[in-house]
């Protein structure tokens, strides 16, 4: 340490320490948005056990993907051994 200010010594210690096997298991969460155009209050209060909402998109139509509310890529939904699955399509 000797007469170097301790901001230097901490930033030096980041820097030749890897980090990023401990990085590698800090939990994020991943959001696919699917919006349901002209969706009202009536559909929501209409909703029941087995309702189905019509999304007017058509089969694997692009969805948003976001990775702690910033903007990832692109995916569509698939159906992969009887469940349902998001299929990156682009990154970005």
């Amino acid at each position: 340490m000797g007469n170097e200010p301790p901001a230097r010594v901490a930033e030096s210690a980041l820097v030749s320490r890897d980090i990023w096997p401990e990085a590698l298991e800090l939990p994020c969460r991943l959001n696919v948005s699917l919006e349901v155009p002209h969706f009202t209050i009536r559909d929501l209060l209409a909703l029941r056990v087995d309702s189905l909402v019509d999304t007017r998109r058509g089969e694997g139509a692009h969805v948003p993907v976001k990775v702690n509310g910033v903007m990832v890529g692109w995916a569509e939904f698939d159906v992969i051994d009887g469940r349902l699955a998001v299929r990156l399509t682009e990154m970005v």
